[in-house]
C-alpha cells in the first residue's frame, strides 16, 4: 500500500492510496491519518481511485481516522471510491457515515 499525502490548500490535505486496503496495510493507513491529524491537518480527502479492494481492517482504519479528525473538529471525506469498496461501504452502511464524492474537486468543495 502506497500512502501519498499532498497539501491542496493550507488546511486541506488529499491522501492518495494505492493498493489493497486490508489487514496487511490498514495499520500504515491508520498511522498516516493519525500523523496528519496530530500535526493539525484536520480536513482530509482520502482518494481511493487506486484501491481495488477494502476489507474490514481497512474500513476500521478509515473509521478510526474519521473519529480522530472529528474529535478535533475536522473531517475525512472520500473520493473516487471503486466498485468493490462502494459495495462494502453500502453493505456496512458506512456510506451514511462518510461523505463520498466522485472527484477530489467535489470532495474539496465539501470541506470548504
Amino acid at each position: 500500500m502506497e500512502v501519498s499525502p499532498q497539501v491542496l490548500e493550507q488546511d486541506i490535505v488529499i491522501v492518495y492510496l494505492k493498493g489493497r486496503l486490508d489487514a496487511a496495510s490498514s495499520s500504515n493507513v491508520k498511522a498516516a491519518l493519525k500523523n496528519l491529524i496530530e500535526n493539525g491537518q484536520l480536513k482530509i480527502i482520502v482518494d481511493l481511485q487506486e484501491v481495488p479492494f477494502i476489507d474490514s481492517s481497512g474500513l476500521a482504519a478509515l473509521v478510526s481516522g474519521l473519529r480522530m479528525a472529528r474529535e478535533k473538529g475536522g473531517n475525512i471525506v472520500l473520493s473516487r471510491v471503486q466498485t468493490q469498496a462502494q459495495t462494502v461501504f453500502r453493505l456496512t452502511m458506512l456510506d451514511r457515515v462518510f461523505s463520498i464524492h466522485p472527484s477530489p474537486e467535489d470532495a474539496q468543495q465539501s470541506l470548504l
